[in-house]
């Protein structure tokens, strides 16, 4: 869950972002934007949460496409990007904007030759016998010119050469407030900027080497926070944000987050919260809301060979909700492992993730996966040496492997489409069964 939008001046970004809205509009059915009303936003809103499970507000929506005016033109968040370009049929905003300058940098080549084709054409008429010095002085200098250019992105795509990201105070409770900057055993120029990614738990941030930043962290979990240079990620810091036990918390969006119970430990043995203590907290339950149970804290167990087991429960259905999901979640200190769980008709949402390996039931049908655990279900998840296998209410689904290792146990999550509960959660070491 993210914090607050941002707002930016870049004429790049908005171009970007406007395309997107258009192939958004024309998916919707091309009515034009100024002729939308509050119905067209509803009925946007639910697709896109359908199809990407993240809900946006009617005043959101407007301010994506421009309609609700703000001092700075409103630029999304990542999480929400990501949302608009899966709903158009990409995987995620990057792979939408690469696909755009890709085109746009064709359609100017394309324009650019038909010219130089005319000119050449002329050039022929009038002065035949000049036409192939001019051509070869041409490509010449087009051949130097592209070398040059190749050479220079070449060069400014480089890491600088050992500079990395440094958190000074990587654990702590929630909230948190993370201290970054950049060091490195060779001389590079602290004036250039860097770029922070946060996940979805913080806004990105540019950093220098020549000050520090803070990040502000309100989730329990693990955050990979990745240092990039010209969008080129080139290190990662885990920043642990601990816990005492099973804690609760919830939220209707990726914009707020809401503590249950102030965070105080649950009951290890039947991790659940009532109705009335998400009122309390100040959740509103007549929207899709999820809720997650976190555990976490430093562990010697290793992330490539435990196993894990629990019970859980879930509802069947919830007003604005038609998919009920559950998913589970281990932190290391490097990567993590993530499984999401839908009931069969509604498996094209699922998903999993380990380590470096990543499908969703968007791109491969996952119909083993399949799994409902309206009256309990138990899942059983061992890794044994990077080899994954899911066993789901006693039966062998899924096996996978995978080659990067993502260190020791730093936590556990388990979230739930509204409102549900685990039995028992345990990891244990495969080989020295230390359990978390």
């Amino acid at each position: 869950m993210s914090s607050s939008s941002v707002q930016s001046d870049d004429p790049v970004l908005f171009d970007t972002l406007d395309r997107c809205c258009q192939k958004i509009i024309e998916k919707m059915g091309d009515k034009p934007i100024n002729e939308w009303r509050a119905s067209d936003y509803n009925s946007l809103s639910s697709q896109l949460g359908k199809q990407t499970k993240v809900y946006l507000s009617e005043n959101t929506l407007k301010r994506i496409f421009g309609r609700l005016k703000t001092p700075k033109r409103y630029f999304p968040q990542k999480a929400t990007r990501d949302a608009l370009a899966q709903f158009i049929g990409y995987r995620d905003w990057q792979e939408f904007e690469l696909v755009y300058s890709s085109a746009k940098a064709e359609n100017k080549k394309a324009i650019s030759t038909e010219y130089n084709n005319q000119a050449s054409s002329t050039k022929i008429n009038e002065r035949k016998s000049k036409k192939l010095y001019r051509l070869i002085v041409s490509l010449g200098t087009l051949v130097l010119l592209s070398f040059v250019a190749f050479i220079l992105f070449w060069n400014r795509n480089q890491n600088p050469d050992g500079v990395q990201l440094v958190c000074e105070n990587p654990f702590g409770e929630v909230p948190h407030t993370a201290v970054f900057q950049l060091t490195s055993n060779k001389f590079f120029d602290k004036n250039e900027a860097f770029q922070l990614d946060c996940m979805e738990e913080a806004l990105p941030a540019t950093i220098t080497g020549n000050k520090k930043i803070t990040r502000f962290f309100k989730n329990p979990g693990v955050v990979y926070v990745t240092l990039l240079h010209h969008n080129k990620p080139i290190d990662t810091v885990s920043v642990c944000l601990q816990t005492k036990g099973w804690v609760a918390n919830s939220g209707n969006d990726t914009s707020r987050a809401y503590p249950i119970a102030r965070l105080k430990a649950l009951d290890p043995k039947n991790i659940s919260v009532s109705a009335a203590q998400l009122d309390s907290a100040g959740l509103d339950t007549k929207k899709p809301f999820l809720i997650g149970f976190s555990n976490i804290h430093p562990s010697t167990i290793s992330g490539d060979n435990f196993s894990f087991y629990t019970k859980v429960f879930a509802e069947q259905t919830r007003p604005g909700t038609q998919c009920i999901e559950t998913t589970i979640i281990i932190l290391g200190e490097k990567d993590r492992h993530l499984i999401t769980l839908f009931r069969e008709s509604c498996v094209a949402l699922s998903r999993y993730t380990f380590s470096e390996v990543k499908v969703t039931g968007s791109d491969q049908f996952l119909g083993k996966l399949a799994f409902n655990p309206e009256f309990g279900g138990d899942i059983n998840l061992k890794v044994e040496n990077k080899v994954v296998s899911l066993i789901l209410n006693g039966k062998k689904v899924f096996s996978t492997k995978y080659t990067r290792s993502i260190g020791n146990v730093m936590g556990v999550k388990i979230l739930f489409s509204g409102i549900g509960k685990a039995i028992s959660p345990e990891i244990q070491d495969l080989k020295t069964k230390e359990v978390f």
